[in-house]
């Protein structure tokens, strides 16, 4: 056998893969509940929304800075709700110990800061009025109108042909981009269909699906912005 005579093992850069610290979150809102519940990244929220913020990294210790609340905040994740409107500034500073054999400068010290947006609730992108169609009938046009009454998200019509009373109980939840029910009776007997929805570059698209005599519908709307 040929043998490897004076041979060194390779070197091991210890600063390979290491980075400095550096401060990264999340800003989260949800929507639906139990099984249902679904977080967003949330830049713009509207009123009366409850925010989650969430540290991404291995940190130390962390402090938090939330607009004028007097309170500085040490977890790595917890939440606010902001009542009223406006722009709130986030600060996050990550603290890890500095490693200095790696980065000479290292401090230990990173801070993040992102801008939250509080709107009304009239200025939810996904009310107003959507012309478009269902894929199950791509050729015909349907003109939707999504409403805010009493606290309600509310359409006059939806799904095609299904005509709402102004009153009936039940309804849509809405978010600066996104809608949710989770109605699932059949879907003129109160309740809306089980539905997803988001509104993105002008184009509104909801998912849905409901029951009727125990038989499954599902279809999903596609609409722009009038």
């Amino acid at each position: 056998m040929i043998g490897c005579h004076g041979c060194k093992e390779p070197v091991v850069d210890p600063c390979e893969g290491v980075e400095e610290v550096t401060a990264d979150f999340k800003m989260e809102y949800s929507m639906g509940y139990n099984e249902d519940e679904r977080w967003f990244d949330a830049d713009t929220v509207l009123e009366i929304t409850r925010v989650r913020f969430s540290a991404e990294g291995n940190y130390d210790s962390i402090k938090w800075k939330v607009g004028l609340d007097p309170r500085e905040f040490v977890e790595k994740k917890f939440s606010l709700r902001f009542d009223d409107s406006g722009s709130v500034q986030v600060r996050m500073i990550a603290y890890r110990a500095p490693n200095v054999s790696c980065f000479p400068d290292d401090d230990g010290v990173d801070t993040l800061i992102k801008q939250l947006v509080i709107v009304p609730d009239s200025m939810s992108l996904v009310l107003g009025v959507f012309e478009g169609y269902f894929l199950s009938e791509p050729d015909s046009l349907f003109t939707m109108e999504i409403r805010q009454l009493n606290d309600v998200t509310w359409t006059p019509e939806f799904p095609k042909g299904c005509v709402k009373d102004p009153y009936f109980q039940g309804g849509m939840w809405s978010a600066y981009r996104r809608l949710f029910s989770r109605g699932e009776s059949g879907h003129c007997q109160g309740a809306m269909p089980y539905l997803w929805g988001v509104y993105e570059k002008d184009t509104l698209k909801i998912e849905y699906k409901y029951l009727i005599s125990s038989e499954k519908y599902e279809d999903t709307f596609i609409g722009i912005k009038k």
